[in-house]
């Protein structure tokens, strides 16, 4: 069993490790190795030590993790903010070739071409033939 002389650092150092750990400060993660493999404390305090090491390897973990899923997400809004820019102004450029390209219905120049392609004998002809087929073939 320990002496209190030996408990009450380890036990200090192990207070203060935490609250640091609890304020997302990692650098005195070495503390609790210390307080792990030092003999002379108890077998509890030695436990304790341990589990906040192993919870704090998670949290390291779960941040590196999280950091990779962040720069990911920021590269990839990047390039989806790239791919927009260049599809906004691929719009823009079409709109402007459709803009030059503008056609206006002529209802009365419509008609005139109509009445010219129907008026002529080779028309009257088709019209014939298509009559005499589907008079033929109707059941």
């Amino acid at each position: 069993m320990s002496s209190p002389d030996t408990m009450k650092p380890a036990l200090a150092s192990l207070a203060r490790t935490c609250e640091a750990i609890a304020n997302g400060r990692f650098d005195d993660v070495e503390d609790l190795y210390g307080v792990i493999t030092d003999d002379a404390v108890e077998e509890d305090i030695r436990a304790l030590a341990e589990t906040f090491s192993g919870m704090v390897v998670q949290v390291e973990a779960r941040e590196f993790h999280s950091s990779q899923l962040i720069a990911e997400l920021t590269e990839t809004k990047r390039r989806l903010e790239a791919a927009e820019a260049r599809l906004r102004k691929e719009n823009a450029d079409l709109k402007t070739r459709l803009d030059k390209f503008e056609v206006t219905y002529d209802q009365e120049q419509a008609e005139m071409e109509i009445r010219e392609v129907s008026d002529t004998d080779y028309f009257r002809s088709l019209q014939s033939r298509a009559k005499d087929l589907r008079s033929r073939y109707k059941p």
